[in-house]
């Protein structure tokens, strides 16, 4: 495979970032957009749009539920919409095995439930701008914590020598593709740790979305959620059936919507 261009002077510049965005999108989403090139896709530095991907479907799901509220829907129906959104953007129902079906499930009831309390306009500070708010930076928040609580590489594979799964699969796009351990040693990143750009840029948008006091609550339940998340499915799944980076996301995602659902009722 040929050697990614990761020179330092261009990583920064607008066309750098568009084309990260790119790459994180088609791998993140199921939009039907044209594949990146390949020196492109397995660049270390794509990792840090993941949040901003995150984000962008979070605002596409959130508008949805905006846009139910504005033509008289049921809540618990434009809670369902939105979930829905979440699903049909980002694809995260996608499994490789029946196993995967029950936790990818009860992640989105939590969701559903969650935004139910957030868009209530019962709840003090609820309403469809703040499912919006909500959404935006549980998406940035989740990608971020799965980045920095990924499992490493190396003790990975220790603890998979045993296992006749053969190559761990660390990421699984919507479209079935899998970027294999040895994919990734070849230019996909995971070498590269925790991402600060993709934190920094998470930390930020919730921040300005939710507040000092909220986003400390979201980023808190985000991180609980990406760390628990191996913890609580690790005699449940293998990598195989729901990879260990989907897991995390999904899981710091749904803690995140939690925390602030439970932040505005108390």
């Amino acid at each position: 495979m040929t050697e990614p261009d990761t020179n330092a002077d261009d990583g920064w510049t607008l066309r750098a970032w568009g084309q990260d965005f790119h790459a994180a999108a088609c791998t993140l989403t199921r939009l039907p957009l044209p594949a990146p090139a390949a020196d492109v896709a397995l660049l270390p530095r794509v990792r840090r749009a993941y949040p901003m991907v995150g984000a962008f479907v979070g605002l596409a799901a959130g508008g949805v539920f905006f846009a139910a509220h504005d033509v008289g829907l049921p809540l618990a129906v434009n809670a369902v919409l939105a979930v829905a959104a979440l699903i049909l953007v980002g694809g995260h129902m996608d499994d490789r095995g029946s196993r995967a079906a029950a936790p990818l499930m009860v992640a989105t009831m939590l969701k559903i439930s969650s935004l139910y309390v957030l868009g209530n306009a019962a709840t003090p500070g609820g309403g469809p701008h703040m499912v919006v708010l909500a959404l935006v930076a549980a998406g940035a928040l989740s990608h971020a914590a799965a980045l920095l609580l990924e499992p490493d590489a190396q003790q990975s594979e220790d603890d998979d020598d045993d296992d006749d799964r053969g190559s761990n699969v660390v990421i699984m796009p919507p479209d079935g593709t899998q970027i294999t351990e040895a994919e990734m040693d070849e230019g996909n990143g995971r070498e590269l740790g925790a991402p600060a750009t993709a934190i920094i840029f998470a930390l930020v948008v919730t921040a300005a979305a939710l507040g000092l006091i909220a986003g400390v609550v979201a980023a808190a339940g985000a991180t609980a959620g990406a760390w628990l998340a191996p913890r609580i499915l690790a005699r449940e799944i293998d990598a195989q059936t729901l990879p260990m980076p989907l897991a995390l996301q999904q899981s710091a995602e749904v803690w995140a919507l939690m925390a602030l659902a439970v932040l505005l009722s108390v």
